[in-house]
């Protein structure tokens, strides 16, 4: 081995002196170092800051301490410790929000010994970690937060309470984020995942929270979304959002409902408030199905991606079938606590698509006293009812011609106020469907529109098993002339579509 040591001099740009290196470059040495310590368990670098040295990052290179970490850190939002070379820097997030996971493990039982690996990690990690800690812990005690303190509060995984068109709603966080423009004031992002339906299954769904900068402190309840855990009630609210979320569960599906309350119109770009009070059918898949809407993704609620394959598979299908196909998976608990309030449906009085609170909706009172209180000269009120109480068997005899002759088309006639629409009525509450009600001016005059709206209202018919009611239909029923072509299609439209209707029609 030569006795010669060679030394390389690197002159510095700045004040400081110059230094002498076994090195000839500044990689070469870095490298050298890295490899010298990656033996080492912890590597604490330290940066001269403010008249002190700080923590600028620390490596954790002990596999015993790694496997620690994976434990406690396991799917923290976007991190991959592999990727991140078991390097942590300031300020800290993950280990400042799982502290408490660490702490447990570190807790001595008489079966199992705490691993020396654990308390060494511990005993590193307390004085880093401890100004941050304690200020998560003051948050707690007062209920107040600095802006620049936010991110501690809104832990991956965390319930929080939001608002969902004024309606008090439960979210999970999923990430959160700091975004500091370079024109305007910072703010962050914090992003939430709720349970949702979308006429096929139930899955997750994304919104996000902005939560502008603000001086001091402020009350974490007053936040647009904050932790369950800092209301005054949290279990009373738990309890209060699984009880709603049970109910949701039970009206995923097609369901006839009464709701009296506050409606918000669809498409979501109006998030119009209206009064409702009557009867509306909630179903999400004839929403999406009738305005010619795809679906939308939801995050499985176990990982698998075969639900999100069969999502694929369905936008992928252009002639989309109107079957119904639902995947009714039993919730739990915590999927009931962050499920939607609101469900998408339609009103069947103003013939509005709109998402209806869950807590207004009941189940029908059926009327039965309006079919015995109806009054129709001999047999025709029996005969009525015999018809639409064996449709069904409709299903045994067809027309030679597909879907051809399926339903059943009762005309009534008479002058106003003998009971026609009465008697539409009556029927439909004796044969506990709904009642689906359209006018001449529903329809309009123009051949297309009144093909279109008379095929929407057929469709939802037939996917609710409902009961038509065409009234003022003399408008179509005319015998077609020579003279007036565009009466002639409206008259043909009409007629065409009731003849391939399944379902009954008065």
């Amino acid at each position: 081995m030569s006795p010669e040591t060679k030394l390389y001099r690197h002159r510095c740009t700045g004040r400081c002196p110059d230094r002498w290196s076994k090195f000839p470059t500044n990689e070469e040495e870095y490298d050298d170092t890295e490899n010298t310590i990656s033996k080492d368990p912890i590597v604490h670098r330290h940066v001269f800051s403010d008249h002190q040295w700080v923590t600028d990052s620390f490596t954790i290179n002990s596999p015993a301490m790694q496997g620690v970490l994976s434990t406690v850190l396991a799917k923290y939002q976007d991190l991959d410790l592999e990727l991140e070379k078991w390097t942590f820097k300031p300020p800290f997030m993950p280990l400042v929000h799982r502290w408490d996971r660490l702490l447990s493990l570190c807790d001595a039982t008489d079966k199992e010994p705490v691993p020396e690996a654990s308390t060494q990690l511990l005993e590193f990690l307390t004085p880093i970690l401890a100004p941050k800690v304690d200020a998560l812990v003051k948050t707690r005690k007062t209920g107040n937060v600095m802006f620049a303190d936010l991110w501690q509060i809104f832990a991956p995984h965390e319930f929080v309470i939001t608002k969902f068109y004024g309606v008090d709603a439960v979210c999970r966080v999923t990430k959160y984020k700091l975004v500091e423009p370079s024109c305007s004031p910072p703010y962050w992002e914090v992003y939430l995942e709720y349970l949702d339906w979308n006429g096929n299954r139930c899955g997750y769904s994304n919104t996000m929270i902005i939560i502008p900068e603000f001086a001091a402190y402020r009350r974490v309840t007053s936040l647009p979304a904050y932790p369950l855990s800092f209301h005054n009630s949290p279990s009373k609210i738990r309890q209060q959002m699984i009880e709603r979320g049970r109910k949701f569960e039970t009206l995923r599906g097609y369901h006839f409902q009464a709701c009296s309350g506050t409606k918000i119109l669809l498409p979501p770009g109006k998030s119009e408030e209206r009064p409702v009070s009557g009867r509306v059918i909630v179903d999400a898949h004839a929403y999406y199905l009738t305005n010619d809407i795809v679906k939308p993704d939801l995050a499985s609620l176990i990982g698998d991606d075969q639900p999100k394959k069969q999502d694929e598979d369905e936008k992928s299908d252009k002639n989309k079938s109107k079957r119904r196909s639902e995947t009714l998976e039993d919730l739990t608990d915590d999927m009931c606590l962050v499920a939607t309030p609101w469900l998408k449906g339609f009103d069947l009085k103003t013939k509005e698509w709109a998402q209806f609170y869950v807590d207004d909706l009941t189940p029908v009172v059926w009327n039965d006293a309006a079919f015995n209180h109806l009054v129709l000269p001999g047999t025709e009120k029996q005969l009525a009812w015999e018809f639409v109480e064996n449709k069904t068997l409709a299903n045994s005899f067809d027309d030679f011609i597909q879907d051809k002759g399926r339903g059943i088309i009762i005309l009534m006639f008479g002058p106003p106020g003998v009971g026609k629409t009465y008697t539409a009525e009556a029927v439909a509450e004796k044969a506990r469907v709904p009642l689906y009600s359209m006018s001449a001016g529903d329809l309009g005059t123009v051949p297309k529109e009144v093909e279109l709206a008379l095929e929407r209202g057929l469709t939802l018919c037939g996917l609710w098993n409902a009961m038509l009611l065409l009234d003022e239909a003399d408008v179509f029923l005319g015998a077609r002339t020579d003279s007036d072509l565009a009466r002639n299609e409206l008259v043909m439209d009409q007629q065409s579509a009731q003849t391939f209707k399944r379902g009954m029609i008065g």
